[in-house]
């Protein structure tokens, strides 16, 4: 592992200091455990098995890294094996039931002390027997928080799931994958492959599902501003080419306009001219067109004249009209006047000669 000082920088080098630091970092894992026992001075609802587990897994691996001559595999298992002792010794200390994990803690001394004898006795016959056990306690390890994910799945959350924890895990089983492909190890790339599986699963979950019931996910929040985004871009878009579609129309609706009154216009006067045309007169005017007189001059005589016409006539109405309205008025004053008067007679009447029968 420490090659990178001596034999010079190397990828698997490189990985195999990471792999050291981020699994080691994984086992300090078990220090909020330990805190939570310490505040409640008790091991009540708290078992001491991950910590026995973590022993006999660090001693297998050990053992196997020590029959390989992998350095990075040995100081990694050395670690988990003197951390998870010194968990298992707290426990032992704050627990009230000491002879249960007593005998626990002699059954796990007795299986590495088989191991090391193994190999002290066989050799590398061995060898090929503990990876088998290695695997298996690495998949049961990944596999663990497994038994989770039906209250995750019951709860439509991810709020039981504890998510450093599942990135570590994903973290380190990556790194020992990658450290098995490189070194041709199959008892790694193994179980290192499927904890990379199943805790890429995990971190889905956190991506599907929402933290915690009746929010919504990380996915769907993803979406709906995405959603939103491209809503707003299309909008000014929109509104960008309304702006020149509006400067368009509007000079395009000006030059038809334009072409609509000339050919009104031009059209209005052939109306004009065809339907004065006759079988056999060629401009159908009231008066004799001397013959050195053009149909132009004459059309524009016959215009002026209606249009003479056409303004005397409204000048007639319009004095009939006045007329008429002075006739009223005189009427109604006329009529206001007698009835005045009459009103005046009856009133001296009844004064100078009153009806006294009444």
């Amino acid at each position: 592992m420490f090659e990178i000082f001596t034999q010079g920088f190397s990828f698997l080098n490189l990985l195999s200091i990471l792999a050291f630091f981020t699994t080691v970092g994984l086992f300090f894992c078990g220090i909020p455990i330990c805190r939570q026992i310490w505040k409640r001075k008790d091991t009540d609802e708290i078992s001491g098995a991950p910590f026995l587990m973590g022993i006999v897994g660090g001693c297998c691996w050990m053992t196997y890294g020590w029959l390989k001559n992998d350095q990075t595999v040995k100081w990694v298992t050395g670690c988990q094996v003197i951390l998870y002792t010194s968990y298992t010794v707290f426990y032992w200390i704050m627990t009230k039931k000491k002879l249960w994990i007593t005998i626990k803690v002699l059954g796990v001394a007795a299986i590495c002390t088989s191991l090391v004898l193994s190999v002290h006795f066989f050799g590398m016959k061995v060898f090929h027997p503990l990876g088998i056990i290695c695997l298996t306690l690495n998949i049961a390890d990944f596999a663990a928080p497994l038994a989770g994910l039906r209250v995750v799945i019951r709860r439509c959350a991810t709020s039981t799931l504890p998510l450093p924890l599942c990135i570590a895990n994903f973290l380190v089983s990556s790194e020992w994958f990658l450290y098995g492909l490189l070194v041709h190890d199959f008892y790694l790339i193994t179980p290192n492959g499927v904890g990379s599986l199943l805790a890429f699963i995990q971190l889905m979950l956190f991506v599907v599902l929402p933290r915690k019931p009746g929010q919504r996910s990380p996915i769907v929040r993803l979406y709906l501003w995405a959603r939103r985004a491209n809503v707003d871009d299309s909008q000014e878009i929109v509104a960008e080419l309304g702006e020149n579609d509006e400067k368009k129309m509007n000079r395009a609706q000006r030059w038809s306009q334009k072409i609509k009154t000339n050919v009104s216009t031009v059209a209005e006067e052939l109306e004009n001219v065809i339907s004065k045309v006759g079988i056999h007169d060629q401009f159908a005017y009231t008066h004799n067109i001397n013959d050195e007189d053009t149909a132009s001059e004459k059309t524009v005589e016959t215009l002026d004249e209606k249009a003479g016409k056409k303004e005397k006539t409204e000048k007639q109405e319009e004095s009939r009209k006045t007329a008429q309205e002075s006739e009223w008025e005189r009427k109604v004053r006329s009529s206001m006047r007698h009835a005045e008067a009459d009103r005046e007679k009856r009133l001296r009447r009844s004064i100078s000669s009153p009806d006294l029968t009444e």
